[in-house]
């Protein structure tokens, strides 16, 4: 029970002790200007949908091979 409260002491002294003040300096508080224009690119998805019917197993290395980067 001793060992118990000996280590159960500290982390009570820790939360209960109050916070350090935030860091207000300027290089934080420019971040969140909203004056600022946030992205000039388009939003929209990273990938297309292909919409594929359910067949038999086939051969995975055509498969693969046709799912590469580049292929279309």
């Amino acid at each position: 029970m001793k060992l118990l409260f000996a280590a159960a002491m500290p982390l009570v002294a820790a939360a209960c002790a109050p916070l350090a003040p935030l860091d207000t300096s300027s290089g934080l508080v420019t971040v969140a200007d909203t004056a600022s224009p946030v992205s000039t690119l388009q939003a929209g998805p990273a990938i297309t949908y292909r919409s594929r019917s359910v067949q038999e197993p086939g051969n995975w290395t055509d498969l693969n091979n046709a799912q590469g980067p580049g292929v279309e």
